[in-house]
C-alpha cells in the first residue's frame, strides 16, 4: 500500500529496530503510526508480526487480519498470517492462507516454504486422528512440492501401513529406498511391514540391514553401556553370556521372552533385563536365567559375550513359521495366588469363569483396538458365567452402564488385583479363569504366555506386526484364537465368533 514519505521513513526506522531485536521499541513506533492512522495497513501487519514473536497469537491474528481487510494485495501479509495460524495449530486454515499468498505472488518464498511444511504437519495430525484419506492427500501435496523429502515419503508409507494397506506401504518403501538406500529408518519400517505380511525372511533381513537406524533408539535411556557389545549373531550360544533387554512395551516384553527358553535349552548363560512388574514372573519361569530389573541408569555392565534387544532374537530363533515351537506356555503364574483367586471366583456359583478386557491406552493405536464394554458384553453368553474385569484403569461408569442394560451379565471387578502395580497377581487372575476374551493388549499377551485359552479381538488398521495378517491363530501363543475386525469401526464380524465357541470352551491350564 503506498505510504506517505514521512510515515514510510518512520516505519523503516521501526523495522530496523525490529530486525535488530528491539521489538518493544519497534512495537511502540508501530502504535504511534496507528494512533495517527488506525487503518495504516503496514503498521498493523508489522505490529501483528511482533505480537506473534511475543507469542500473543490471538492479538497477532487480529492485527494481521485487519491489515488484510485494508490491503489484500500483499502476499507477505497472507504469508505471515499463515505463520500465526500454524503457531495456533489451525493448520487447515493456514494452508488456505498460504495458498492465497501464492495466488498473489507465486514466488513468495515464506509462503511456499510455509505451505510445504504445513502440509507435512497437517498430514501427521490427520493420521493420528485416523483420517486416512485426508492425511494421504496432505502428504501427497507435500511430496509434490518436495519430491526429495524422504521423511514425508516414509511417513506416507507408514500411514498406509497403519491404515491396513500394508502391500501398498511396502511398495512405497521400496520406491523410496531406491532413492535413499542408506535411510535406515525407511528400511526398518519396511522390514516391520514385511513381518506383518507374514514375510519373515524378508522382514528379519530388513531389520538386519537397518541396525544403525534402530538399535540405539530401542531404549529411551541414555548411554546403555552394552550397546558397544556385539549383537548375538545366531552362532552357537552354548556357554556364552548373553544379555537380553526389553525394547518396547510390557506386552512386547512378555511376547519376545517366549524365545528365552530356546537360548536356555541351547546352553546359553542368559541375563534378562525387564520391567520391575515382570521380574517375579520371569524369575519363577526362567530359573536358569538371571533376571535383573530395569533401572535408569542401567545397573548392568558389559560382562557379556553378546547382547540383543528381545526383538532381535526373532532374526535367529524364528526365521520362518516352522521354527515356532509348539509349547503351549512359557510363563508360570504363582500357584497359591491362582488357587486363592480361583476359589474366590468359584464362590459366585457359576460354572464358567471368563476374564474380559476391552480398553487400551497404548500410544498411537489404542483407538483401533478398543471395543465398547456394552458391545462386547452384548455378544457374550450370560447364562451360568461369571465375567472377571481384567481392565486396568477406572471403568466403573462403563460397568454400571452394562449392569443397568444387561442385568443378567455378571461382571466382577476384583479390587485386590491391579496389574499396573502387581503383574504377578494379574497373571494369577488370568490363570484362575477358564477363558479370556480380550483386545490385543497385555491381557492377551499374558494369557498366551500362560497357556490360558483366549479369543483376541484384533483391528485391521493399527495392527501390531506380531499378530500378523490374516491368521486365525498366533504362532507365538498356541492357546489364542484371533478374531479380526473386517472394517474400521465395526467389530460385529469378530464378535459373532466369540459366543458359540465360548459355550463349549473347556478349561485349559
Amino acid at each position: 500500500m503506498p505510504l506517505a514519505r514521512a510515515v514510510q521513513t518512520y516505519l523503516q526506522q521501526a523495522m530496523n529496530l525490529h530486525q535488530a531485536g528491539d521489538i518493544d521499541r519497534a512495537m511502540q513506533m508501530y502504535r504511534d503510526v496507528l494512533a495517527q492512522d488506525p487503518k495504516q495497513a503496514d503498521a498493523l501487519h508489522l505490529l501483528g508480526v511482533a505480537e506473534w514473536q511475543k507469542h500473543n497469537l490471538d492479538e497477532a491474528e487480529k492485527l494481521i487480519r485487519r491489515a488484510i481487510s485494508i490491503w489484500d494485495e500483499d502476499a507477505g501479509y497472507f504469508s505471515d498470517l499463515g505463520h500465526v495460524l500454524v503457531s495456533k495449530g489451525t493448520l487447515a486454515e493456514a494452508i488456505e492462507v498460504y495458498k492465497a499468498a501464492l495466488a498473489i505472488d507465486p514466488a513468495q518464498p515464506h509462503a511456499e516454504n510455509g505451505l510445504a511444511d504445513t502440509y507435512a504437519r497437517y498430514a501427521f495430525e490427520l493420521a493420528k486422528e485416523r483420517r486416512w484419506e485426508e492425511a494421504e492427500g496432505a502428504y501427497q501435496q507435500r511430496i509434490a512440492m518436495r519430491p526429495d523429502d524422504a521423511v514425508s515419503l516414509n511417513n506416507l508409507a507408514e500411514l498406509y501401513q497403519h491404515s491396513g494397506e500394508r502391500e501398498k506401504a511396502c511398495a512405497l518403501y521400496d520406491e523410496a529406498l531406491k532413492k535413499w538406500p542408506d535411510f535406515h529408518t525407511l528400511r526398518a519400517n519396511r522390514a516391520i511391514c514385511a513381518l506383518g505380511l507374514n514375510k519373515l525372511e524378508e522382514g528379519w533381513g530388513g531389520l538386519a540391514a537397518s541396525v544403525p537406524g534402530w538399535l540405539s533408539r530401542m531404549d529411551n535411556r541414555k548411554a546403555l553401556p552394552w550397546l558397544g557389545l556385539p549383537l548375538w549373531d545366531g552362532s552357537d550360544p552354548r556357554g556364552k553370556k548373553i544379555l537380553i533387554w526389553g525394547d518396547q512395551g510390557i506386552g512386547d516384553e512378555i511376547l519376545f521372552t517366549s524365545m528365552v527358553p530356546d537360548l536356555i535349552e541351547q546352553g546359553a548363560l542368559v541375563t534378562v533385563e525387564c520391567m520391575d512388574r515382570l521380574a517375579p514372573i520371569f524369575r519363577r519361569s526362567f530359573p536358569e536365567a538371571a533376571t535383573v530389573v530395569r533401572t535408569d541408569p542401567p545397573a548392568i555392565g558389559t560382562d557379556f559375550d553378546f547382547q540383543a534387544p528381545e526383538l532381535w532374537l526373532g532374526r535367529w530363533l524364528r526365521p520362518d513359521f516352522a521354527s515356532f515351537p509348539a509349547r503351549r506356555s512359557y510363563l508360570k503364574a504363582d500357584p497359591d495366588k491362582t488357587a486363592t483367586l480361583r476359589a474366590r471366583y468359584q464362590a459366585f456359583g457359576k460354572s464358567k469363569i471368563v476374564g474380559i478386557a476391552w480398553h487400551s491406552k497404548s500410544m498411537g493405536r489404542a483407538e483401533h483396538r478398543r471395543v465398547a464394554l456394552h458391545e462386547l458384553a452384548s455378544a457374550l453368553p450370560q447364562a451360568d458365567t461369571l465375567y472377571i474385569d481384567l481392565q486396568y484403569g477406572d471403568h466403573q461408569a462403563e460397568r454400571d452402564e452394562v449392569g443397568r442394560a444387561l442385568p443378567g451379565f455378571m461382571l466382577f471387578h476384583d479390587p485386590e488385583v491391579d496389574q499396573l502395580k502387581d503383574m504377578d497377581i494379574f497373571a494369577a487372575q488370568l490363570a484362575a479363569c477358564d477363558h479370556i476374551v480380550t483386545i490385543g493388549n497385555t491381557a492377551a499377551h499374558m494369557a498366551g504366555a500362560l497357556g490360558v485359552s483366549a479369543h483376541v479381538l484384533l483391528p485391521r488398521a493399527g495392527l501390531t506386526w506380531y499378530w500378523f495378517e490374516d491368521r486365525g491363530e498366533s504362532p507365538w501363543y498356541p492357546s489364542l484364537k484371533l478374531l479380526r475386525k473386517q472394517q474400521e469401526g465395526d467389530w460385529s464380524t469378530a464378535l459373532a465368533h466369540v459366543s458359540s465357541p465360548l459355550e463349549g470352551e473347556d478349561r485349559k491350564s
